[in-house]
């Protein structure tokens, strides 16, 4: 049976458009791109709330073959990321294998004719190949408030944010303290009568480096290219030190990670007068339990008279505001919900959009009963001819871009190489992905995540085993290496065709 497309990829952010990219560059033409929603971008998509920007130095947070001279800022705003995605679309000739308001509802492994059967909007399409390419943060997660459902005043979240929603001169709660709080909370404050933050757990803030880029830089990265190539390398280098080298590598070099924490401790004392305040913002777990953060407004917005931090649980919404364990009810027009996402290993994302693999492997189920296993981050045992941008321990690199160009050259290696051998039918075995989950398992008994109190952090890095399967304990530059010469029969091939 010829299936109707040899790949299909599932999402159209930077996970999906860059594998797109990387099969036209493999000279793969027969694939489409699934999206749920009416345009590309994923996560810059979605986020349009005030202050919305990257949380890494622009200079890394772009594709080593797609390197943008003109940012107009060390850390660039989201429209700007936006504008980035929709000229790659475009530069890489996307477009015709893009499928908007597509959702692929289910997943189902045909053994017999060795390809996917999609349900997509309702009717079916089959792909010898598919690539899950949905990002790390999938849905907004539920918030389960007794008496939010009655609320009178208006609900925002901050990756679904009305902008028809008018916050001037009116009181707003904004609930969760994590990255999108730390941009929201300072660009709507000055604004509003009053701001109330509940907080559950504090954030670990370091300054922000953010000027603008002036022309001459500018000009510097278009008339000598290797200057901006060199530029993204050490911007990538300081931010993997800072969230993977030192998270890793903690035992070992303890006293670095140490000295980060003094410095940013610091930081909220010049930017916080009130020491009790302080105590409520400062973490009591180490640094990098949590991805931190970085502003040079967050933590100095609290010392207005018009916002206040609120570290009491909150026990109801009521129709008119919010009511806290102490019995104390505090008046709202607004609730602003920054309370996080699922992630894409969360065992619910499958139970809404199931994906039935070999023998019965369901993978909700899988994920729900099973610590969580991957070969490279990118393939699992049961599951033939699919592919992951962001399996378990996928994570790598300084940002989401090593991630994809290191995830998409393994997968084209693994499609030619089936090619190659006349095979429809490709399977990690399970003797690969053990031998690198040993490895996983080696390094990561040596980083902060078992070797410091992280159970006050709260930090979805953890999953409901207990283990931390976000990111690759490796370095990017192993795991590039790793891509490129993975051996090739670690999987399994057959039958021909």
């Amino acid at each position: 049976m010829t299936p109707d497309h040899e790949v299909a990829i599932i999402g159209a952010g930077l996970s999906g458009l860059g594998m797109g990219a990387a099969l036209r560059r493999a000279e793969i033409d027969d694939f489409v791109i699934f999206e749920r929603a009416g345009d590309v971008g994923g996560t810059w998509r979605d986020n349009t709330y005030p202050g919305v920007g990257v949380d890494i130095p622009t200079f890394a947070y772009q594709f080593s073959y797609e390197l943008k001279p003109d940012w107009s800022r060390v850390f660039a705003k989201g429209a700007e990321v936006k504008a980035y995605i929709d000229d790659y679309t475009a530069k890489y000739g996307l477009g015709p294998h893009l499928r908007f308001d597509s959702e692929v509802t289910a997943r189902t492994w045909d053994e017999e004719h060795s390809l996917w059967r999609l349900e997509v909007n309702g009717g079916e399409v089959t792909a010898r190949f598919v690539v899950s390419a949905i990002g790390a943060f999938v849905d907004p997660k539920p918030v389960e408030l007794p008496g939010l459902d009655q609320f009178e005043g208006e609900l925002v979240h901050s990756a679904r944010w009305d902008h028809d929603v008018e916050l001037a001169g009116r009181r707003v709660a904004i609930l969760g303290t994590g990255a999108s709080a730390v941009q929201i909370v300072p660009a709507i404050a000055r604004d509003l009568a009053q701001l109330d933050v509940y907080q559950r757990t504090p954030i670990w803030v370091a300054p922000k480096f953010d000027p603008r880029i002036p022309g001459w830089i500018k000009g510097l990265f278009r008339r000598v290219p290797l200057t901006q190539r060199l530029t993204r390398l050490v911007a990538s280098a300081i931010v993997e030190f800072i969230l993977v080298f030192l998270v890793v590598n903690y035992r070992r070099v303890r006293f670095a990670a140490g000295w980060i924490e003094r410095s940013n401790k610091r930081f909220l004392k010049q930017q916080v007068r009130d020491p009790e305040l302080r105590r409520k913002l400062t973490p009591d777990y180490g640094m990098g339990c949590k991805r931190p953060s970085v502003s040079n407004h967050y933590l100095r917005t609290f010392n207005r008279d018009n916002v206040e931090l609120i570290t009491d649980r909150i026990k109801r919404v009521t129709a008119r505001g919010i009511r806290t364990a102490d019995g104390r009810e505090r008046p709202a027009d607004v609730i602003v919900l920054a309370t996080g996402f699922r992630l894409a290993s969360d065992p619910e994302n499958y139970r809404r959009t199931p994906v039935r693999g070999t023998n019965g492997f369901d993978l909700a189920t899988h994920y729900e009963r099973n610590r969580l296993k991957s070969y490279e981050g990118v393939a699992m045992p049961g599951l033939p001819n699919h592919f992951m941008i962001f399996g378990p321990y996928g994570w790598t690199g300084a940002s989401w871009h090593v991630l994809v160009e290191t995830a998409s050259r393994h997968i084209i290696r693994v499609i030619r190489a089936s090619r190659e051998r006349g095979a429809t039918r490709v399977e990690v075995t399970p003797e690969a992905t053990d031998r690198f989950h040993s490895l996983v398992e080696k390094r990561m008994s040596r980083s902060l995540w078992f070797s410091s109190n992280c159970a006050t952090a709260n930090s979805y890095y953890f999953d409901h085993h207990g283990d931390a399967p976000f990111l690759r304990p490796t370095s990017a530059r192993h795991a590039q290496k790793a891509s490129r010469s993975f051996p090739l029969d670690d999987y399994a091939y057959g039958p021909p065709l």
